[in-house]
């Protein structure tokens, strides 16, 4: 059986990193989905501010470990818990599994990074304010999204 987990934070980071190619800062955070076979994938986030963050997400592979449960979780912890209003995630624009994953969860392009990315491509940014997340409960001030629950 999968399970939303948030600890131990090192493991989860250090399995994104190995299975994501990605260094995260010393104030990284992460939530992840663990079942008997392991870490099935890991949501990052780092480079904390007074108005926001920045996520990363990176996954064994598979699909099925993102469910309704985890989906609320990840937004309500910058959202809720944090309080911030927006959250920053970027992209290379090689990748596009995760630029259609990002627009999918309802990010919305911001801008370009020219030459930012590992390899020297181009990275997008993305931004998602709080009051744009269809995925929080509607009983959250600011909501202009579709209810999810």
């Amino acid at each position: 059986m999968k399970q939303v987990v948030y600890s131990p934070t090192n493991e989860m980071l250090g399995w994104a990193t190995l299975h994501g190619g990605i260094k995260f800062r010393d104030d990284a955070a992460a939530i992840g989905v663990r079942s008997d076979e392991g870490l099935h994938g890991v949501v990052v986030f780092d480079s904390f501010t007074t108005t926001g963050c920045w996520v990363s997400v990176v996954s064994d592979g598979g699909r099925k470990w993102i469910t309704r449960e985890l989906i609320l979780r990840v937004f309500a912890y910058p959202f809720i818990q944090l309080d911030y209003p927006r959250l920053n995630s970027f992209v290379s624009v090689d990748n596009a599994d995760a630029i259609r994953f990002n627009e999918h969860f309802g990010f919305q392009r911001e801008g370009i990074l020219r030459e930012a990315g590992e390899k020297g491509e181009d990275l997008i940014v993305y931004g998602m304010l709080r009051r744009e997340c269809r995925w929080l409960p509607q009983r959250f001030a600011g909501k202009t999204g579709k209810p999810a629950l």
